[in-house]
């Protein structure tokens, strides 16, 4: 019986490895001649071009499964078509020649790569010039899709002269160049850099309103005029708008902030976040942490929020964070722009020192108040919350001493002017939370100064 069962088991391992060898020799791998022949010129190209070209393809022993026409910038493929090939045959097709920021005329490899079904492939390479074409012109798009025509001025160098808005928000497009020119669209990337594609953000061009300046464009480069160049404290600015530009980064208190791109004597500066130095430098107030700046180019002022990571800072339960208030009577930079019961557009309150949060203003009109007039002199109705946002606030606050002869509060915690009081138009205020005793504890302080 023993010697039964191993007849039948060995029998099984014979039969087994049998169809093992059928099964390999039906899938042998790299067997076939395929070949290709290149049937057209790809001696020379244009950057932004699209390069046609036929092959021929076989292979006498095996059915073939694709070519690939591929384009290599030194050893980067760049671009590249893949074709089936059913049969033996000529196949043409067309390859994207990228057009790509300081590349210059030089030379690149075209390779064609032909594969069976056995995978066995043949490889052709071949030199190709490249160079960049010389636009006859470009076209100036604005928002609105008016166009205007950017002259040539000299190679890669563009032009177009016009009374444009001082904030001029648009992109640039290029003309078809070449048997299969493609047209090319130059805007800004969502990192700030200038970029070409099928899809691009306008680029924010700035002059002086009323007056006619001069718009240029350089094809190689990317460098485009005049545009806002703004850093805060050695940090690029990066476009959010075509009137507001953005950076978001650690800052310390008392550190001193260095703004390059603008002149700071005509801009109304947040007394609760910055200190104006006179000589183009700030000097930072609030507590060391992580902020969002961005620079209101129209307006002429700055907004802050603090940050943790992506998203704007939260009060935290240890009493340090970001405030936020909405209401109406108080507004930033002035009363023409009042917070609001509007989510997501609360105003950040500073922490000024540990625990001590402040919003400084002048009393001021409702409407048509100047920059600083941030309280309104007869009304007030506002109210801090935890987050940018409906949520988290406090559950108890009481008036600091003195304050009573100022503003109420009531039973949900809303502050407002005490009755019978008018704020002193003209007169500086300071609404101030003091949580150093704890978020269940915070006191509410307004006093004129």
């Amino acid at each position: 019986m023993k010697k039964l069962l191993i007849n039948i088991l060995l029998g099984v391992a014979m039969l087994m490895a049998a169809y093992s060898c059928k099964k390999d020799a039906d899938y042998t791998y790299q067997i076939g001649e395929p070949v290709i022949e290149l049937k057209s010129d790809v001696s020379t190209a244009l950057f932004g071009d699209s390069l046609v070209f036929t092959v021929h393809v076989s292979d006498n022993q095996v059915a073939l499964s694709t070519v690939k026409a591929q384009l290599f910038f030194t050893e980067d493929m760049v671009s590249e078509t893949v074709i089936r090939t059913k049969e033996n045959g000529d196949y043409t097709g067309k390859i994207y020649i990228p057009y790509l920021k300081n590349i210059p005329d030089g030379t690149a490899t075209m390779k064609f790569v032909l594969q069976n079904i056995s995978q066995k492939i043949t490889e052709q390479s071949f030199d190709i010039a490249l160079s960049r074409p010389d636009f006859p012109y470009l076209t100036l798009v604005d928002e609105e899709g008016e166009e205007y025509l950017m002259k040539r001025e000299s190679l890669y160098n563009y032009s177009v002269t016009g009374r444009f808005p001082a904030s001029l928000s648009a992109t640039i497009k290029s003309p078809k160049v070449g048997d299969y020119g493609n047209e090319l669209l130059f805007g800004m990337a969502g990192d700030g850099q200038m970029t070409q594609g099928l899809s691009v953000d306008p680029i924010n061009f700035a002059g002086l309103e009323g007056e006619a300046y001069n718009v240029t464009f350089n094809t190689l480069t990317y460098e485009a005029g005049p545009v806002v160049e703004m850093t805060f404290d050695g940090e690029d600015m990066f476009p959010v708008d075509a009137n507001s530009y953005s950076v978001q980064k650690s800052f310390t208190q008392g550190q001193t902030i260095e703004v390059s791109g603008t002149d700071l004597a005509d801009w109304w500066i947040n007394p609760d976040y910055f200190t104006n130095e006179g000589d183009g430098n700030l000097t930072f107030l609030p507590v060391d942490g992580e902020y969002r700046v961005v620079a209101h180019t129209d307006k002429k002022h700055f907004s802050v929020s603090r940050m943790k990571g992506d998203n704007e800072a939260t009060l935290g339960n240890d009493g340090h964070g970001a405030l936020w208030l909405m209401g109406w009577g108080v507004g930033s930079p002035s009363l023409d722009s009042q917070f609001g019961w509007n989510p997501g557009a609360a105003y950040c309150v500073p922490e000024v020192s540990s625990k001590k949060y402040q919003i400084t203003g002048i009393a001021g009109p409702e409407h048509g108040s100047s920059f600083g007039q941030r309280f309104r002199a007869d009304y007030l109705d506002c109210k801090f919350f935890f987050q940018n946002d409906w949520g988290g606030e406090f559950s108890s606050l009481t008036l600091a001493q003195g304050s009573e002869n100022l503003i109420k509060l009531t039973s949900s915690w809303n502050i407002g002017l005490a009755d019978g009081v008018t704020l002193e138009v003209g007169a500086t205020y300071v609404l101030m939370v003091d949580l150093t005793a704890g978020n269940d504890k915070g006191i509410i302080s307004f006093e004129k100064r």
